[in-house]
């Protein structure tokens, strides 16, 4: 494949998305799709949100163009998750029916595109899933959607992250030879660049839910199409090492939640991005500290991506290196904090 078969979807991906985003935002301030203030937002003033609908217009424009595969339920799964993110931006949707509606969207894309087929074992081959790999599919799906939309909490967190798996997914796919899946993770990097600067700090636009589970959504099927599926995969311990940001912060707002006894969907101010803040790092300083994180961990998945057993005992031991310091700065709580059942707030 020439690399010029990815330049160009790569160019539509970043003018389509650059071009649309100030409409977008005009048509949010008008049809009142904006994130008013609240004690668990950062926003100062009402922001127009749904900025997801500039990416996905942009993506959907490249992909067509670089006819990436499984286009058609990739669009379809997209379109649902999009959909439903913006009427839980406009109306706020409870958790329930959200899920089911990242779940519709995520069904419609396993049951007729691609799925993980192999898992990595520490200890041997790989692990031939057969019928488990539908389950397994949808729930790194739905994990990745919610991962992302969990760590878009400041302007630009959420985009710039993307951006840099996006790179790093590009270069394992086409060191694989999986060329149809560099084509769909270029244009990931075309929306994310095309964005990006509209939602850098100060953002004029939000990502919203619609957003930050669209670009959740097209993680996980880049990941699962360039990098999982195919007696040659490397395992789904390297898009989680280069994902390791996000992922650990829901890990994190998983067990915070459940030493507080609250559901697990209750939103807080005890992500990453809130800790650093309230730490004294400015706006730009948390997401500079999140992005070179992210570089960090993408880098070491690449070094280590053709190794797979390796992969495994790396991703847990910088895993849980990761997760020590979110309980430094009061991202998880001790156990011994407890009295009488009842949780004290740090």
């Amino acid at each position: 494949m020439a690399l010029s078969q990815m330049i160009v979807p790569f160019i539509i991906a970043v003018t389509v998305t650059a071009f649309l985003t100030p409409f977008v935002r005009r048509f949010a301030l008008q049809v009142g799709l904006v994130d008013m203030p609240n004690q668990r937002r950062i926003n100062k003033v009402p922001m127009p949100t749904g900025g997801g609908l500039a990416i996905f217009i942009g993506f959907v424009a490249a992909a067509l163009y670089g006819d990436i595969p499984h286009l058609l339920p990739t669009i379809i799964g997209g379109g649902i998750i999009v959909i439903v993110g913006l009427i839980d931006d406009r109306y706020e949707l409870s958790p329930g029916v959200k899920f089911g509606g990242q779940f519709l969207g995520v069904l419609v894309y396993v049951l007729w595109g691609p799925r993980i087929e192999f898992l990595s074992n520490p200890f041997g081959d790989m692990v031939y899933l057969g019928r488990l790999s539908i389950p397994l599919t949808i729930l790194w799906m739905l994990s990745v959607i919610n991962i992302m939309n969990f760590i878009d909490g400041l302007d630009g967190l959420a985009v710039g992250i993307t951006l840099i798996a996006a790179v790093a997914l590009t270069s394992l796919a086409w060191s694989l030879e999986r060329f149809d899946a560099a084509v769909m993770s270029v244009i990931l990097v075309g929306v994310s660049v095309g964005f990006l600067p509209f939602n850098f700090n100060p953002a004029m636009l939000y990502l919203g839910d619609a957003g930050a589970m669209f670009l959740g959504f097209l993680l996980a099927a880049v990941s699962t199409e360039g990098a999982l599926k195919g007696a040659a995969t490397i395992g789904l311990s390297v898009p989680i090492l280069i994902l390791a940001v996000p992922v650990v912060d829901m890990v994190c707002a998983i067990v915070r939640r459940i030493q507080q006894g609250v559901p697990i969907y209750q939103a807080d101010q005890d992500h990453f991005h809130h800790r650093l803040l309230h730490l004294g790092l400015s706006h730009r300083q948390v997401v500079y500290c999140a992005y070179l994180l992210s570089c960090f961990f993408a880098g070491v998945a690449l070094l280590t991506a053709h190794f797979a057993q390796i992969t495994v005992v790396v991703a847990l031991i910088l895993g849980m290196i990761l997760l020590y310091g979110c309980s430094k700065v009061g991202m998880i709580k001790p156990l011994s904090i407890r009295t009488h059942g009842e949780y004290k707030d740090g």
